[in-house]
């Protein structure tokens, strides 16, 4: 399965947190333009973990890759890349957790890879996380895509909750990205 076309127009879309403050975000797909504010939304989300063993950081070369190769979405707040959000197309490599679950090739490039999404920690309970995640997928079935896999660490809950939600079921846990703890949830579309 090959990246389809993409191009989604950048769009406004108003979020809400429980407290009832809403904030209208631009969301787009991300260009190589970006790829400075993804490292560096990254790196302020990762400096602000309590635990770094919860989020494994993405090099500034996959990033250049993914965008290419990749579906790569972002919401704006005006200039600030508030959250980004990355899901790895059906191929072979080390990018595709198949490899973990021992797919074979035809299984692997029907799989996609909900790979990473980061929110800025003051733009945390608007629903960016879960929209990214309701997004990916249709973008994943228009693409043909017959599952998508994700990875998250035991501990995070947050990540977990919003997977679960989103009707993933744990499929295996073991230790990846060199030695961390992670577990491989699955949904079958």
């Amino acid at each position: 399965m090959q990246k389809l076309p993409c191009e989604i127009t950048p769009c406004e879309i108003t979020m809400k947190r429980k407290s009832g403050e809403e904030k209208t975000f631009v969301f787009r797909q991300c260009t190589q333009e970006d790829v400075d504010a993804i490292v560096a939304l990254q790196d302020a989300v990762y400096d602000a973990l309590p635990d770094d063993t919860i989020f494994v950081k993405t090099n500034r070369d996959e990033f250049i890759e993914s965008i290419d190769l990749d579906y790569c979405f972002c919401f704006m707040d005006g200039d600030v890349m508030a959250a980004f959000t990355l899901m790895v197309s059906g191929r072979m490599g080390y990018r595709n957790y198949g490899e973990y679950l021992d797919y074979d090739e035809e299984r692997m490039l029907k799989t996609v890879c909900m790979d990473t999404s980061f929110v800025l920690p003051e733009y945390r309970g608007f629903g960016l996380q879960d929209y990214f995640f309701k997004y990916r997928e249709k973008v994943a079935k228009e693409a043909g895509a017959t599952e998508a896999l994700t990875t998250i660490a035991p501990h995070n809950e947050y990540s977990l909750n919003n997977a679960y939600k989103s009707g993933y079921e744990e499929v295996r846990r073991m230790s990846i990205y060199g030695g961390i703890d992670r577990i491989i949830l699955r949904k079958i579309f």
